[in-house]
């Protein structure tokens, strides 16, 4: 008999895969842009003060959010220039909770900059990707992913998968539209519509 979590962790894979699979480079690099535009989207109209006002105690501010999103992506775009060359990429993975602890003094605008350029540069290495396929199509990266729960009093569940660089940058995609929603549940929080 298998754990809740157990299947929540194979059909995150499962749908990574099968996804992966079915999509070509150029396919997956509209389909990261998307994600990453909605991203910029949600921060659309926002001011410093807002950005930086907590919701609840203990919860991340947008600043925090878009810090993360912007680190998080900085560290992808390498990992994932490993995997086009079709190298394992050295180092431990990308954690579910990094952030560069400027949060909370570097100025919101240069935050909301270091997104779009992390972003930029993830467009690039893709884009570099429809036009030279990697070399190496089995290298793979141990990813941390996390599984959602229904039940809003479960925190998500972080388990570690090797994921190819097709499955990596659809990663990157769903971290985006994740982000995004959580941008949007705290703006609707903070009372500043989108």
């Amino acid at each position: 008999m298998t754990e809740p979590g157990d299947t929540a962790r194979t059909r995150t894979v499962d749908y990574l895969r099968t996804r992966a699979a079915s999509l070509d480079a150029r396919r997956i690099r509209a389909r990261v842009r998307s994600a990453g535009a909605e991203l910029e989207t949600a921060l659309a109209g926002l001011v410093e003060t807002d950005a930086r006002r907590p919701v609840r105690p203990g919860e991340w501010t947008v600043a925090q959010v878009v810090d993360h999103v912007a680190q998080s992506t900085v560290r992808a775009v390498e990992e994932l220039r490993h995997l086009l060359a079709g190298r394992r990429p050295p180092g431990p993975p990308i954690y579910e909770g990094l952030l560069s602890g400027a949060a909370h003094r570097v100025p919101w605008s240069e935050l909301v900059e270091g997104l779009r350029e992390a972003g930029a540069a993830l467009d690039t290495l893709l884009e570099e990707a429809t036009r030279r396929p990697p070399d190496d199509w089995a290298a793979t990266v141990p990813t941390i992913l996390t599984t959602d729960s229904p039940d809003p009093g479960i925190e998500p569940e972080p388990f570690a998968a090797e994921l190819t660089w097709k499955e990596y940058a659809l990663v990157q995609r769903l971290h985006f539209l994740d982000h995004r929603e959580q941008i949007r549940r705290l703006r609707a929080a903070l009372g500043v519509p989108a």
